[in-house]
């Protein structure tokens, strides 16, 4: 093969790679196989060369004893077959057939042979099978080596473009000379092996040039041996056609190599059970097939004007063809590269989990439309929104929950935002939409319609019955009409989103705009409230205060208070707890538990400069019959807002429970709220509370969030 240059060697040296991991014994079976071949070639060697002086021994010698190794190779390619997966079983099942059919070709040319005393017609049945075996053959090359070659446009080329090569080079050098000068049977039959053997060499080497793969190494061996056959049927033919082919000559020593060989691949693909490879990052070497099929065709148009003194028709069609072939890989070249470069783009914009745009897409887009705002005159708005507790979904179910939860949100974004809508992931459980064209107002409501999405959409936990409700909190800010700074309109949206959290979270807050509901913890120090929720999270009543809160709030407007006592209420409700800072994390005293109320009232007053809120926490233990703490007061001595805490407080422990005491279902918890009437509790606060849970003031609330959520 040497017309195929060294490319072919180094690339089969670098397809074949190694071929037993570093310090691990080499398989004795495979090596056993190599030595009994080796040892094989030697034997038939010494026969060929001691009995050619012996016409019958040598008969013998070529059509019998020819035959062992040849058998061998049939069978050991079944075994290969039934023990090799997915298109390495392919290969070697049409590599079982082919020899399969090569045995029963070479046996019924020995019948002949011995029928006819080596007089063998031409051509005869054994024809049959040959020509079928390299029909089978061309397959097995092209599934074995050529892995993925007919899904890939650019690697098919580069085949087409080293087949065309070689084509023309076999033609001039082989097929040329060898053209009969009259076309009868016994001439056809001689010309086709050498079009075969010059289809099979061009195939493997178009296989080996073009795969960017690796291929297995039994494949690699098959081709090789096929290599070896290629070039033995050629000078077959050349023998015959010149008419000094003799049966049981030298010759007979490349099938029996290629025998021997196929014997060797099929016990390597039996004993490691081969499958596909998987793929490897390889030397870019596409430029070797075109590179062969230039160099060849260029050698074949030089060898005709120096020979002929002109180009014959073979070479301007193969000429030619080259040439379409080298535009044409151009062209899916450039295509290639463009998808690549696309997809690389794509990739380095886009979070893998969500599918939603990164944050550094959306920091450069927002650049793009600040400009395109100012330029206009349009306004621009930004939401950021963060999950609330969602270190919680993670502890409890697992990340894997947690990565649902996040692109379930990502699906319900996608739904909620119009096609010129921008939305990212923005880091963590943290989400940013960019929209253009929009106002602040507009902003909000848009932030409120998802938010209230959110809540009516339960993630399904997978594996498990359990449904994980969301709540998420959202920061707005928007820039009307004229410039647009860019780090001052995200630095207001984070600045809104941390407001949202601090003020109990599940809400919306925007950067400067008036809120759509009245918010009525909105003067609280962020920190006092972070350390209220800290103090409900350490006693495993996540969002205690919050919903506390929310239920106060109602029902002080179900009682008809005023504005001013309702957000005072409200407030007071949200950090009703803070004073337990006071008292150890573990197993308190009752009487250290009974100084947080006046605890919590000594915060408002030192620390949110809220002495207004002070009776209101400071009483929220009071009985309506006087048996509370810590003064004992009774009925409307009490503070009202005072009288809605505990009753808002009282329904919050029982639906969602307080360790380690479950929680109670509605039914339940209305007995127990309904025992406590004009005893423990305010009877007005009480049927106001029942009356609101009774209305449903928002579905399910009363049980899946112990608490009216906004």
């Amino acid at each position: 093969m040497q017309w195929a240059g060294p490319e072919v060697a180094t690339r089969l040296r670098e397809r074949i790679g190694p071929t037993r991991l570093k310090g691990a014994a080499p398989d004795r079976v495979v090596l056993t196989t190599v030595l009994l071949g080796i040892a094989w070639l030697v034997f038939y060697a010494s026969l060929v060369f001691f009995t050619q002086d012996s016409r019958s021994a040598s008969l013998f010698v070529g059509n019998v004893v020819y035959l062992v190794p040849i058998g061998a190779a049939a069978a050991l390619s079944f075994y290969a077959a039934r023990r090799t997966s997915h298109r390495v079983h392919t290969a070697w099942t049409l590599l079982a057939c082919s020899n399969l059919l090569w045995f029963a070709g070479e046996s019924t040319w020995a019948y002949y042979a011995y029928r006819k005393s080596g007089q063998v017609p031409v051509p005869s049945p054994a024809d049959i099978g040959y020509f079928i075996s390299y029909l089978l053959a061309v397959p097995a090359i092209v599934v074995g080596l050529g892995a993925g070659l007919l899904r890939q446009t650019r690697r098919m080329i580069d085949a087409l473009l080293v087949a065309a090569g070689g084509a023309a080079l076999g033609w001039q050098l082989l097929l040329g000379p060898l053209m009969p000068q009259s076309w009868d049977a016994s001439a056809i039959t001689a010309f086709i092996y050498p079009v075969l053997s010059v289809t099979l060499v061009s195939v493997l080497a178009a296989v080996v040039l073009s795969g960017p793969q690796r291929a297995p190494r039994s494949m690699v061996i098959a081709g090789a041996a096929f290599g070896i056959a290629a070039l033995t049927d050629a000078s077959y033919a050349y023998l015959t056609l010149a008419h000094e082919y003799k049966s049981a000559g030298w010759l007979n020593m490349g099938w029996q190599a290629e025998a021997v060989l196929l014997c060797i691949a099929a016990v390597v693909a039996g004993r490691s059970a081969e499958s596909d490879e998987r793929p490897t990052v390889e030397p870019d070497l596409s430029f070797v097939p075109v590179m062969v099929a230039v160099v060849t065709v260029c050698g074949v148009a030089l060898a005709d004007l120096i020979v002929v003194g002109e180009l014959s028709r073979v070479t301007l069609g193969v000429t030619l063809l080259v040439l379409v072939g080298l535009l044409v890989r151009q062209v899916g070249a450039s295509r290639e590269r463009s998808r690549v470069a696309e997809r690389l783009r794509s990739e380095a914009v886009t979070d893998s989990l969500t599918d939603l745009y990164n944050r550094r897409y959306f920091e450069e887009m927002l650049v793009v439309e600040a400009d395109s705002a100012q330029r206009h005159g349009t306004p621009l708005s930004v939401i950021l929104l963060d999950l609330d507790h969602f270190k919680e979904v993670n502890d409890t179910y697992g990340h894997a929950t947690g990565d649902a939860v996040l692109a379930e949100v990502a699906r319900l974004l996608r739904r909620s935002v119009r096609g010129g809508d921008l939305i990212c992931r923005y880091g963590g459980e943290e989400f940013a939409c960019l929209l253009p064209g929009t106002d602040g107002q507009a902003a909000v409501d848009l932030a409120e319609r998802i938010r209230a999405g959110l809540c009516r959409t339960p993630v399904t936990v997978r594996g498990s019955s359990a449904r994980i409700l969301l709540t998420a909190s959202f920061g707005v800010a928007a820039a009307e009409a004229g410039p647009v700074e860019v780090a001052k309109l995200v630095e207001a949206a984070d600045q809104a989103l941390y407001r949202a959290k601090a003020l109990g979270r599940d809400r919306v807050v925007g950067s400067g705009l008036a809120p759509t509901r009245p918010d009525p913890v909105a003067e609280l120090p962020p920190g006092l409230v972070w350390l209220a929720d800290r103090i409900d999270a350490a006693a495993g009543e996540p969002a205690h205060g919050a919903t506390v809160a929310a239920w106060a709030i109602r029902t002080a407007v179900r009682l008809g208070l005023d504005a001013a006592t309702q957000r005072r209420t409200a407030a007071a409700a949200r950090l009703h707890d803070v004073g337990k800072v006071a008292s150890p994390a573990v197993a308190p005293s009752a009487q250290e538990v009974r100084r947080h109320p006046q605890e919590g009232a000594r915060l408002l007053v030192e620390l949110a400069d809220r002495p207004d809120l002070a009776p209101l926490v400071a009483a929220h233990h009071e009985n309506f019959d006087g048996t509370g703490f810590p003064l004992g007061l009774a009925g409307t001595d009490i503070p009202v807002g005072a009288r809605i805490i505990a009753v808002c407080d009282a329904w919050a422990i029982l639906c969602a429970g307080r360790p380690p005491a479950a929680a109670l279902s509605e039914s339940e918890a209305r007995s127990e709220l309904a025992r406590g009437r004009g005893t423990r509790f305010d009877p007005a606060v009480v049927d106001a509370l029942l009356g609101l849970v009774d209305e449903a003031a928002e579905p399910g609330a009363g049980l899946s969030q112990a608490g009216p959520s906004r």
